[in-house]
């Protein structure tokens, strides 16, 4: 399964509906895919920029990376099964598409905030130039565990307990980078 082996006619088989019909909407499938996923990416996206950013702004303090632990894992949470579900397409299942390089630039949206963060003169966490590489390895490793647990979602709370412990582990690991 995945974007590369569906068709029009399956999308439109499953969907219940004519092929000339999703073409009266749709030029193609790449046009479809997009229609159905971009809206979940951008607000993906709008999570870690936004988040990430005002920790930036702020630097690695315990109370800001307590509130950004919060205000992630609560947008996070937000996300309905439809959501999670295209989140998990978007990431794993999109080759062939606009979107096959997307789980990279999420991870580069959250490598891009956290250089930043550790920039800061105020900051508890101080990573200089040549130790950048490490934030690439620390943004990608949370993309995967984010993903594994949306994959693997059992309840709310399961995840909320599982998404804030993922995230407390990496803050706090990027602390000890002073």
């Amino acid at each position: 399964s995945g974007y590369e082996k569906a068709s029009m006619r399956k999308i439109a088989r499953n969907a219940g509906v004519t092929v000339s019909n999703i073409y009266n909407y749709y030029p193609d499938k790449e046009k479809l895919f997009g229609s159905i996923v971009d809206p979940v990416f951008r607000k993906v996206k709008d999570i870690f920029g936004d988040s990430v950013e005002e920790v930036g702004k702020q630097g690695f303090a315990a109370e800001t990376l307590q509130s950004f632990i919060d205000r992630v894992v609560a947008l996070l949470l937000e996300l309905d099964d439809r959501q999670r579900q295209l989140l998990i397409i978007i990431t794993e299942k999109s080759r062939g598409t606009g979107y096959e390089k997307a789980k990279e630039e999420m991870v580069s949206i959250l490598k891009s905030h956290l250089v930043e963060a550790v920039r800061r003169p105020d900051s508890i966490a101080r990573v200089n130039i040549s130790q950048r590489y490490i934030l690439d390895i620390i943004a990608a490793n949370y993309i995967d565990g984010l993903v594994r647990i949306l994959k693997d979602y059992r309840s709310q709370e399961w995840a909320e307990d599982n998404l804030r412990m993922l995230l407390t582990y990496h803050l706090n690991g990027m602390k000890s980078l002073a």
